[in-house]
């Protein structure tokens, strides 16, 4: 009985690995022609040469791909010192725990502590 069930369910299995490996290729078919218009449409050219922003650059992207760039701005007004881990307000990050919180304020202390000395 197992026999039979396992023939059946690997004609089954070898079935939808076929459809996953034909789509996958479809997709990247479809990606590659997306790549190539895009490689066409704009040319790479150092900042050097060409006299553009980043903004401006960034803005011909997002028009050609039809999404909006990823605005990081904001991220960087909110960085963190690497040593201490508080951004410009003595704020720590939101994804710190309590403990985290403990050992790196004695971290802190331990760096306030070298200075003085």
């Amino acid at each position: 009985m197992r026999a039979i069930k396992r023939i059946r369910y690997g004609e089954k299995e070898l079935q939808r690995l076929k459809e996953m490996v034909a789509k996958t290729e479809e997709k990247e078919a479809k990606e590659s022609t997306v790549l190539h218009k895009l490689q066409t449409k704009f040319t790479v050219t150092s900042m050097d040469t060409d006299n553009q922003t980043l903004d401006e650059s960034k803005a011909k992207v997002s028009k050609a791909l039809g999404a909006a760039v990823m605005e990081t701005d904001i991220l960087e007004a909110s960085a963190h010192k690497k040593k201490t881990m508080l951004n410009a307000k003595g704020q720590y990050p939101e994804w710190m725990n309590s403990r985290r919180l403990k050992k790196q304020k004695a971290v802190v202390k331990r760096l306030k502590n070298k200075k003085k000395k």
